[in-house]
């Protein structure tokens, strides 16, 4: 016996006392109250008994990975109701599921299991991970058993070391095999090549094919777009060896992609094999050599500024937008990236988020320069790009000329709701998008909002904008609702509002669905009217441009005189927003020639002095502000005194600024400047940032063997002394397609005198760039590598599967759970504390509902006064006395004579009562008395 809470017997103090100072009016109510005082007590206190009990929990840990059966959810949800139907008691059952990562889907309850509901990635198995959560659902000192519904394939930890901490608690682990047939599997089973090679040398690439049967195959290896090696081969069951050689050429890295195909007799590829996504694999190899600049321009090669920079002594890649895939195994193949009045919508929100990350972690250049399509006017303000410029987009009102009326009209029809990244849904982003409009706007401005479906509903009015934050907390509020949007609604009412306008500039700014803009009418018509009354519409469209009314919301900016944008991602939006308000309220970029001069910032980045002739212009460049930390290279000689040549540090990155047009219409005498050519070279040289060789004879070096990226830093054996006096840290970018990188830091470890390791697992379809710091030397980028190909499409190993599964039942003391039912008769009984807190807590209520029956009726003090009387009657029959106090004395009766003649019935003589027995009358008494004072206590 135990008490929990043994602080509460101490009130047991005041109910005493207060249960002596008023007492019942009897015994009997006063045993009753005591009674259900010491209950309660003793369930607030917590008494507990120490009781055997099989009672206890069953955790189910389910296997979610891509190599599980097609129907595998349904087959586990199924398991679950069934345990959950054949539990009884107190029995509880908990869910697990894993992937790539664990989750728990439902804690150990007895409630219906409503299936699973967390995303945790088919790429990966582990198992391991989905152990030790299972242990943790199964509170100590209780029964506990799990079970396993998995193929038994896994990747990462070891799940067999898991069962020594299962056996120690005593549960075990049952399994119950869910698999997709693997028989007829042909797979690349692993491909053999040098991690990193140097330029030009050649080298070989090693694959082995597993086929289950002897036969014929087709294998094709691919370069990048070019076509290596094709053909047919036969093949012997079992392991085959395909050997391809070839030459390294891009500094960097070079990406392969071998598949290989069964073919049937007849020569046709046969569609019987079981496991299809392992035929085929991707592979890196490194290249190490001078990496060269990757110059991005609409004009690609034949750029002036690229043509210029080649001149000047550096490898230049030029190419389109259209060339660049702008993923980290491309970027890693440059030093730096020259963006030559490119608009933000030709990279991208993904592929702005990739360059981002990859100058801020990898020690790797940018360099940005201005015209039409750069900067704000680009789409370049509140951009993943924006944060690790030198120079600030802001749009400050000082600088403006003509006050801006504008009219957001949003689509908040049911299309809207669709959710999206991050917890939200598609309005949630245009709401956002609306919002950044109305930060940008000053008080000279005006501002209205309409949220439209099949109606123009007013969320702001147009007004002044003098105080931001009601109309915000408006617009953030907007909710979807409804069919589609009807566009003549909504430009109808965006007009009418804007007609009572005296501002120098009117817009609307339409945002629709592209696939579910309905109802144009006379939009023709109506956009007529607007372009006299001075009116300007841009349309932003969530999808692209295939979309089925696409078409006209590109008719609609058209005769609107505005802009066009589509994006089917909507964390886009609130920059396209941005991106349009910029263009109407103020064009950032200024057309007109204006005097430069240079800094003394500039020998910083041309480590030379270059005189500023007091004639030299450029013809145009985009208005921006230098930010603090940053570094002043050249400035504006007109009345903003603004930089046209910014750089600074962006993590261990280099960025440059150049907010002039460097090749075009507006470069202005600076193309003609005999120092041109040194001015612009110098720049993206201090962009691209020296090599950081490792000096005193370090080496480093990476693999990636199953599953597992390792980093190894060697030190020379004969050093005299340690390198550095604190542990190399790693930075890791990991990223997928259309999917912006991860960024994971760590450090080195030793692991034997000379050294030091880091070990990361990696996923499928994912690409790992690490990036090593020694103290004391610069950061060195390392090649990127990548997978095979996802591990749950591995070729069954012998450790692995269902061998896996069979340990871990074996070191436990599971089984094969074939019947589920029996799983709680083969739970094991242990001693735990039972809690009777609500067992005592109910017979305190029993107790006192019999108090208030007593105080009613009496009902129990009745009952035993008539039992102690009869007692008493029987004792004193014993003693020999009771007899007197039975047996009356007889009364003398007088005999009357008959009546000669009857009297009237007022004359006769009236009988007197009988007195009523002594006893009976003072039970009465007794009785009534009771009752009173029960009724007045």
């Amino acid at each position: 016996m135990m008490l929990l809470a043994p602080i509460w017997l101490f009130l047991l103090l005041p109910l005493g006392l207060a249960l002596w100072l008023w007492r019942p009016p009897s015994v009997l109510l006063t045993v009753l109250r005591a009674t259900a005082m010491v209950l309660v007590v003793l369930a607030l206190a917590g008494l507990s008994l120490r009781l055997p009990s099989r009672e206890g929990t069953v955790v189910v840990v389910a296997d979610r990975s891509l190599s599980m059966p097609a129907n595998s959810a349904a087959l586990q949800k199924e398991v679950v109701d069934r345990l959950l139907q054949s539990r009884s008691g107190q029995d509880l059952v908990g869910v697990v599921s894993f992937g790539e990562q664990v989750a728990v889907e439902q804690p150990p309850s007895r409630d219906p299991f409503a299936g699973f509901t967390h995303q945790v990635g088919g790429n990966a198995s582990d198992l391991a991970g989905g152990l030790q959560t299972a242990l943790t659902l199964i509170p100590p000192g209780t029964p506990g058993r799990i079970i396993v519904l998995s193929d038994g394939k896994w990747t990462g930890s070891n799940p067999v070391p898991v069962a020594t901490t299962a056996l120690a608690r005593n549960i075990a682990i049952d399994y119950r095999t869910l698999e997709r047939p693997t028989a007829g599997d042909l797979a690349i089973a692993r491909v053999d090549a040098p991690s990193v090679v140097s330029a030009g040398e050649s080298f070989l690439i090693t694959s082995w094919i597993f086929a289950p049967t002897a036969g014929k195959i087709r294998f094709q290896l691919k370069q990048g777009d070019r076509l290596l090696a094709s053909g047919e081969r036969a093949v012997q069951s079992g392991l085959n060896r395909l050997t391809f050689r070839d030459r390294a050429m891009n500094v960097g890295n070079q990406d392969y992609q071998l598949t290989v195909l069964p073919l049937q007799d007849d020569g046709k590829i046969a569609q019987s094999d079981p496991v299809p996504e392992n035929n085929t694999g991707r592979l890196l190899v490194g290249i190490n050599g001078p990496r060269p600049i990757l110059h991005v321009s609409e004009a690609g090669q034949t750029s002036g500024l690229a043509r210029l920079l080649t001149r000047g002594g550096l490898a230049i890649h030029a190419v389109r937008p259209g060339q660049v895939s702008w993923t980290l195994e491309q970027l890693s193949r440059y030093s730096a990236v020259v963006l030559e009045n490119l608009p933000a919508e030709k990279i991208g929100q993904t592929g702005m988020e990739t360059l981002a990350a990859w100058v801020r972690e990898t020690g790797s250049g940018l360099v940005m320069t201005g015209g039409r399509n750069a900067y704000g006017p680009g789409g370049y303000y509140k951009s993943p790009l924006d944060p690790i410029l030198p120079v600030s987009m802001e749009l400050r009102n000082e600088h403006r000329k003509l006050a801006l009326a504008i009219v957001v009209a949003l689509d908040r029809s049911g299309s809207m709701a669709v959710p999206v990244a991050g917890g939200k849904v598609k309005m949630d982003l245009a709401n956002l998008g609306t919002a950044q409009v109305l930060d940008l706007l000053g008080p000279m401005d005006e501002f209205g909002c309409l949220a439209v479906d099949t109606v123009a509903h007013t969320i702001a009015p147009l007004q002044p904008v003098t105080n931001k934050a009601p109309i915000r907390k408006k617009i953030l509020g907007i909710q979807s609702m409804g069919g589609g949007i009807y566009v003549y609604e909504a430009l109808t009412a965006a007009s009418q509002m804007l007609l009572k306008s005296k501002a120098g500039t009117k817009h609307i700014i339409l945002f629709s669905d592209a696939n579910d803009s309905e109802e144009p009418g006379r939009y023709k018509e109506l956009l007529e009217k607007c372009e006299k009354a001075g009116i300007t519409v841009s349309v932003i469209g969530l999808g692209t441009e295939r979309d089925q009314d696409a078409e006209l919301l590109k008719d609609i900016a058209r005769r609107g005189k505005g802009r066009i944008f589509f994006s089917d991602k909507p964390e886009e939006l609130p920059r396209l927003f941005a991106q349009d308000t910029f263009v109407v309220a103020r064009n950032t970029f200024l057309d007109e020639p204006v005097g430069i001069q240079h800094l003394p910032g500039l020998t910083l980045l041309t480590d030379q002095a270059m005189p500023s002739p007091d004639n030299l212009q450029v013809g145009g460049y985009n208005l921006c502000y230098l930010r603090p930390g940053a570094n002043l290279a050249t400035v504006t000689r007109d009345e903003y005194k603004a930089p046209l040549a910014a750089s600074w540090r962006a993590g261990v990155g280099r960025v440059v600024c150049y907010t002039g047009e460097a090749d075009g219409k507006y470069a202005g005498g600076m193309a003609r400047w005999e120092r041109v050519g040194d001015y612009f070279t110098s720049l993206v040289r201090w962009a691209a940032g020296p090599a950081n060789p490792l000096r005193d004879n370090m080496l480093l070096t990476q693999e990636v063997r199953d599953g597992v990226h390792r980093i190894q830093l060697h030190l020379d054996p004969e050093r005299k002394a340690e390198p550095f006096t604190s542990l190399p840290r790693v930075t890791l970018l990991r990223s997928q397609q259309d999917r912006a990188p991860r960024t994971e830091q760590s450090t080195l470890r030793w692991t034997g005198p000379d050294t030091l390791q880091l070990e990361v697992g990696l996923q499928s379809e994912e690409t790992a760039l690490g990036t090593v710091e020694v103290p004391g030397h610069g950061p060195v980028p390392l090649p990127p590598v990548c997978l095979l190909y996802s591990p749950e499409f591995h070729p069954s190993q012998t450790d692995r599967g269902q061998a896996t599964l069979e340990k871990l039942a074996r070191a436990t003391g599971g089984q094969e759970r074939l019947d589920l039912a029996s799983i709680w008769q083969d739970l094991p009984r242990e001693l735990r504390w039972v809690s009777l807190a609500h067992w005592l807590l109910l017979a305190g209520g029993m107790v006192w509902l019999l108090e208030v029956l007593e105080r009613r009726t009496a009902l129990f003090g009745s009952l035993l006064y008539r039992t102690t009387a009869s007692r008493r009657v029987e004792d004193t029959s014993k003693d020999g006395w009771a007899d007197a106090v039975a047996v009356q004395p007889k009364r003398a009766v007088k005999e009357t004579p008959e009546p000669i003649a009857a009297e009237p019935a007022a004359q006769q003589p009236q009988a007197a009562p009988s007195p009523a027995p002594a006893g009976d009358l003072t039970a009465a008494l007794r009785k009534a008395r009771q009752r009173a004072r029960g009724r007045t206590e």
